[in-house]
C-alpha cells in the first residue's frame, strides 16, 4: 500500500504536465458504478468526469514456497483489475483505464523449461487490456503494462502487456523511437510511459498529429492560433 501511494503521487506529478487543466488526484477514489472506488491515480474535469485512471499493483518478492517465482496473487490482482475496470467503465465508459503491475527484474530470468514470472504475467493479462471504443467490454482496460525495476533504484522500465515478450530473458530497451501501434516487445523508459498514457488519453478524447520527432499534438489549430486565413 506505500508502494502504491507513493508511486501514485508521483504519476499523478509527473503526468500533470501532459494534461493541463485537469485536475489530478491521488485520494484514491473515483465514481464508479457502485459509488466511489479505490483508484490509485484519478485525472479528471467537470465535462468529461473520469477522463484517465491509472490503477497499480504490485509483486515484490518470490513465492514462500516452490517454485520461488513471482507469480503468487495472479488471479486476485487479475480478478481486481476486472472489478475496477467494468465499475468505472460502467458508470464513465469514455474514461481511459490504465492498469500496471510493478515486479523486479528478476522476475524476467526466473524461467526454467516454463516461461519466466514476467512472460507468465503478460499472458495472464493481455486479455484484459486492449479496449478501443467506449462501446467495448467493460472489464478489460485501455492498456495494462508491466513496470520492472531494479530493487536497488537504478532503473525502472515499462512493458505493454499487448507486445510480445521474450519467454525468458529481458525485452530490449526501446530505441527511443515509439511506434505506440508497434508490437515489438520493448521496455519503454519513465518518460516514454508517461507519454504513452497521454497518447492513449488523446487517442479517446480528440484526433492527433505527430512530428518528425515523435511529439503528439493535438489537432486544434484554431485554439493554437493557426486558423485558416480568408484566400
Amino acid at each position: 500500500m506505500r508502494f502504491a501511494a507513493l508511486m501514485g503521487d508521483q504519476l499523478a506529478h509527473d503526468l500533470k504536465p501532459y494534461f493541463p487543466g485537469i485536475s489530478a488526484t491521488t485520494k484514491r477514489s473515483a465514481r464508479a458504478a457502485t459509488g466511489r472506488k479505490q483508484l490509485d491515480v484519478n485525472f479528471s474535469t467537470p465535462e468529461l468526469g473520469l477522463a484517465l485512471g491509472i490503477s497499480l499493483k504490485s509483486v515484490h518478492v518470490r513465492d514462500v514456497g516452490a517454485p520461488h517465482r513471482y507469480t503468487h496473487n495472479m488471479k486476485r490482482n487479475e480478478e481486481e483489475l476486472r472489478v475496477e475496470a467494468s465499475g468505472y467503465h460502467k458508470r464513465q465508459p469514455y474514461a481511459v483505464m490504465i492498469g500496471v503491475i510493478f515486479l523486479p527484474f528478476d522476475s524476467c530470468t526466473d524461467g526454467r523449461t516454463e516461461s519466466s514470472s514476467f512472460g507468465s504475467w503478460v499472458r495472464k493479462l493481455r486479455p484484459y487490456q486492449g479496449r478501443l471504443e467506449p462501446e467495448d467490454d467493460i472489464d478489460k482496460f485501455e492498456k495494462i503494462y508491466i513496470g520492472l525495476y531494479e530493487t536497488d533504484g537504478s532503473d525502472l522500465r515499462f512493458f505493454d502487456v499487448g507486445d510480445a515478450p521474450p519467454k525468458n530473458g529481458r525485452p530490449p530497451l526501446s530505441s527511443g523511437e515509439i511506434d505506440f501501434d508497434s508490437t515489438g516487445g520493448v521496455l519503454l523508459s519513465y518518460t516514454e510511459f508517461l507519454g504513452a498514457a497521454r497518447h492513449a488519453y488523446l487517442s479517446r478524447n480528440q484526433a492527433e498529429f505527430v512530428w518528425a520527432d515523435g511529439e503528439f499534438d493535438p489537432l486544434n489549430p484554431v485554439a493554437d492560433g493557426e486558423g485558416d486565413e480568408d484566400a
